[in-house]
């Protein structure tokens, strides 16, 4: 593998034609990642954020690439860091089961597509009763589960997020009760992330933050995201009300314990 310079990320960038947001906020320099490529005509990619998500994409004819990959396994085992690799074609997936054999567990997600009049033909829910804001760093302190840990792991740090990130929350007087932020944000793409907490379920209150932060979207040229397990009905069943359609299967592999 060669290291592809910052300075032609735009190039890499150009190449995608679909990839997890992620990737897009490691080629936008928005998380710290690194991108390797099989030569100077970056045929294969290997693309990973400093936190441990890698995206492998492009040719598998290269045999060094692939070796490579695996010593980037393995040495993420012996290190005790996070190895999870995302594949978002089968040929790839039959490739990383292949080299990595029974030392990878599989997990199958759905990449959904964004249908802008499905979303503002829907019965918007009624916010009035409700305090929705804008999530700073005080509400960080007082979140259900984004806490520093989270925005350190999937945005390199607190500051970066409030500067670079999307972000609300649904509050019961002081207390924060739901919240959704872009857990991955690139120029172009934002994907959301939303919990809620359990003794406020069942009141609509993730569809209430989602509308919030996919109007933001809207208003700054952003397209939302949204990606979840293929067996979380909840999500899928939100995602559907919210205008996400034709939910793409693909596949991610982490290390097996």
């Amino acid at each position: 593998m060669i290291k592809v310079p910052k300075e032609h990320f735009n190039i890499i960038k150009k190449k995608m034609k679909e990839a997890p947001t992620f990737v897009f906020s490691v080629l936008d320099s928005t998380i710290k990642g690194t991108v390797h490529a099989d030569s100077t005509n970056y045929k294969s990619l290997f693309i990973q954020t400093d936190s441990g998500l890698s995206y492998v994409a492009g040719q598998l004819t290269d045999e060094l690439f692939l070796k490579n990959l695996v010593r980037v396994f393995e040495a993420s085992v012996n290190q005790g860091k996070r190895f999870t690799l995302f594949s978002t074609t089968s040929a790839w997936s039959c490739a990383i089961e292949y080299l990595l054999e029974m030392k990878v567990r599989k997990i199958q997600r759905y990449a959904f597509s964004f249908d802008l009049m499905t979303y503002k033909n829907r019965k918007r829910n009624d916010i009035s009763e409700y305090d929705i804001t804008i999530i700073n760093q005080n509400l960080i302190e007082h979140c259900l589960e984004f806490d520093k840990k989270y925005y350190g792991e999937y945005w390199d740090s607190i500051d970066n997020f409030l500067e670079n990130g999307i972000g609300f929350c649904v509050k019961d007087k002081e207390r924060v009760i739901s919240e959704g932020v872009s857990i991955f944000k690139s120029k172009n793409y934002a994907e959301i992330d939303i919990i809620t907490d359990s003794n406020y379920r069942g009141k609509g209150l993730a569809s209430i933050v989602a509308e919030q932060f996919i109007d933001y979207c809207l208003s700054e040229n952003i397209q939302p995201r949204w990606d979840c397990d293929v067996d979380n009905s909840a999500s899928i069943n939100l995602a559907s009300k919210l205008g996400f359609i034709n939910p793409e299967k693909y596949d991610v592999y982490t290390i097996k314990i």
